[in-house]
């Protein structure tokens, strides 16, 4: 049986904390959202080479801050900036599909029944791209953009010629903040943190435990 693991944890913070807290997030998606939007013209520019950190990339286009402080402000663009090279990714992604972009990928209305995707059709044609280019991993990507060029097919009847066309810019609805263009747990200034590893021999069965607990310091007003 196949096992999973679990890659964020919900943290409910103290009352005196909460409300701080989530009006950081709030302020900082209006933030992430206007990088977003400014540098939207500007999307080809991260499909490049990524070895380096994202908010780095972003910094050098962008022209107003959010005056939220230097590492607010970097958290804020590394969250933008991975977000616009996703979006990158997906646009070349586009550029692949638009070929098979025609009407056969569609089935016509039938008696009470609209005008749907033709999955079988999809299937199809995006195996054989796929098998044609030889690139293994990138059927779902394909599959999934092909699905909302359809999408949008069948709700302006015309296909997409570009992918600022098909893809409204993608701004955040709520908060969503990466701490990695912090200086790290020890020296962050939007978030600090500490892990004490813990073990533990049980006396009577002599059975070893081990477990952790996680010291988070965030970036907020003191509590009363």
């Amino acid at each position: 049986m196949a096992k999973t693991q679990l890659l964020s944890f919900p943290i409910r913070l103290p009352d005196c904390m909460q409300s701080d807290s989530l009006r950081l997030l709030d302020e900082s998606r209006s933030a992430i959202n206007q990088i977003i939007e400014e540098l939207w013209d500007r999307l080809d520019e991260f499909a490049g080479e990524r070895t380096g950190i994202a908010w780095k990339q972003v910094e050098q286009y962008l022209v107003t801050r959010s005056g939220h402080g230097s590492r607010q402000e970097r958290c804020e663009m590394e969250q933008a900036g991975r977000i616009l090279r996703a979006q990158a990714t997906r646009k070349q992604v586009f550029q692949t599909i638009l070929p098979l972009l025609t009407d056969t990928l569609i089935k016509p209305a039938e008696g009470s029944r609209r005008a749907h995707k033709d999955y079988r059709v999809i299937k199809e044609q995006v195996s054989a791209l796929r098998e044609a280019l030889d690139d293994p991993d990138a059927f779902m990507a394909m599959t999934n953009v092909v699905e909302q060029a359809c999408n949008y097919f069948l709700e302006t009847e015309e296909w997409p010629e570009t992918y600022e066309e098909l893809q409204a810019v993608p701004v955040l609805k709520a908060g969503m903040l990466s701490f990695a263009g912090d200086d790290g747990m020890v020296k962050g200034q939007t978030y600090r943190a500490r892990i004490d590893a813990r073990h533990v021999c049980d006396v009577a069965t002599h059975q070893v435990r081990e477990g952790a607990r996680l010291f988070l310091h965030l970036r907020a007003s003191a509590c009363p």
